[in-house]
């Protein structure tokens, strides 16, 4: 079964990132066939209120529709906005967003949380 939860090395390569400002958290989500989209929706009913606590807002909800490179399918594709790395942080690593793991562990086969910074080019 894939991993769904952050590990301890990558949250700690998280907290090393040079990044100064605000971060944008992709969210690429495969839900489990029975119910998993209904449990999807009272993780993030949960959560919510944290989210809005330090500051941040999903800033696009979309429906995947089809794969045309690689062969990884989603269900659906979130992008969360955070003000700061620190504000991330402190959510995910709070009492009352753990309280609702469980909602996110029976909701999703698969997941990808990729964080993102707004760039000027490559």
């Amino acid at each position: 079964m894939p991993d769904i939860e952050r590990t301890e090395e990558q949250t700690r390569a998280f907290m090393d990132l040079d990044i100064e400002g605000p971060v944008h958290m992709l969210n690429l989500l495969r839900f489990k066939a029975e119910g998993g989209r209904e449990k999807y929706r009272e993780y993030a009913k949960h959560n919510a209120p944290l989210l809005a606590k330090v500051g941040g807002k999903a800033i696009s909800r979309s429906e995947a529709r089809a794969t045309l490179i690689g062969g990884e399918d989603w269900d659906a594709v979130l992008i969360v906005e955070y003000p700061s790395r620190k504000a991330f942080l402190d959510m995910v690593l709070s009492d009352d967003f753990k309280e609702a793991k469980h909602l996110r562990q029976q909701a999703l086969e698969d997941s990808r949380l990729i964080c993102m910074q707004a760039s000027d080019g490559w």
